[in-house]
């Protein structure tokens, strides 16, 4: 029988305002995100390490250059989509955030629903990665050309897969031997906004389990987790 769970995306918000910033981690919250608070922002980028967020926010009142080179900081470790939110600043301010790696500057006041349609956006997008940008991998005998949508294992003939096949494999091979979630599969294969059916993952799975394994009835690459998800077995 499906089950219909959610995998709720963390967002980390970083203000400096013991006033909206609550606001806005309320607002959030309200969508069912899981939302984590930062008032230090010179503490921003630990904290993306610790929490590894989807989606950053800052609302710092501080000097430009110390919120320009906290975004620097962090385009030099991740990708993670950051918006800025702002008000009664100059164009050239804004130019210089862009620059620095913001991805949206939300100007203030926003409504509520405006605010959390764009939060949303920017998740559906960071879901989505395009094939092109992201690296090969190789574990153990399987080796994996996001670029091409080919597999090959022990050296042997290319299996050609398709776009949800890999995604599927792909976030599995990103962390070998590691339980990933149905939940979560399912979130990062379709993107934020789905409810999450394990059927669904299910055929899929089976799908590409008779494309890469000897045996599709067995798994030899891809191991079941019983009340979890699945591995890629690292061996």
């Amino acid at each position: 029988m499906p089950t219909n769970t959610y995998f709720a995306p963390k967002v980390l918000v970083v203000s400096t305002s013991l006033m909206t910033g609550p606001l806005w981690a309320f607002s959030l919250e309200g969508q069912r995100f899981t939302v984590v608070t930062e008032t230090n922002p010179l503490k921003t980028l630990r904290r993306w390490a610790e929490e590894v967020p989807n989606l950053i926010l800052l609302d710092i009142n501080a000097q430009a250059p110390t919120v320009l080179n906290m975004v620097r900081s962090l385009r030099e470790e991740s990708v993670v989509p950051v918006l800025l939110l702002t008000s009664n600043k100059p164009e050239e301010y804004i130019l210089d955030a862009y620059d620095a790696g913001v991805d949206e500057c939300i100007i203030k006041p926003i409504s509520a629903s405006m605010f959390q349609a764009k939060i949303k956006a920017w998740l559906r997008r960071s879901w989505s990665v395009p094939m092109y940008a992201l690296d090969p991998l190789k574990v153990g005998k399987v080796q994996l050309i996001p670029d091409h949508r080919v597999v090959t294992i022990d050296n042997g003939p290319q299996i050609r897969l398709t776009n949800l096949e890999l995604r599927l494999l792909y976030i599995l091979m990103s962390r070998p031997g590691r339980p990933v979630s149905t939940d979560e599969l399912i979130q990062r294969i379709w993107g934020y906004g789905k409810e999450a059916d394990s059927s669904v993952l299910k055929n899929l799975m089976y799908r590409l389990r008779r494309k890469i394994e000897a045996d599709g009835a067995n798994s030899s690459l891809i191991e079941t987790v019983p009340a979890i998800g699945y591995k890629f077995l690292s061996d």
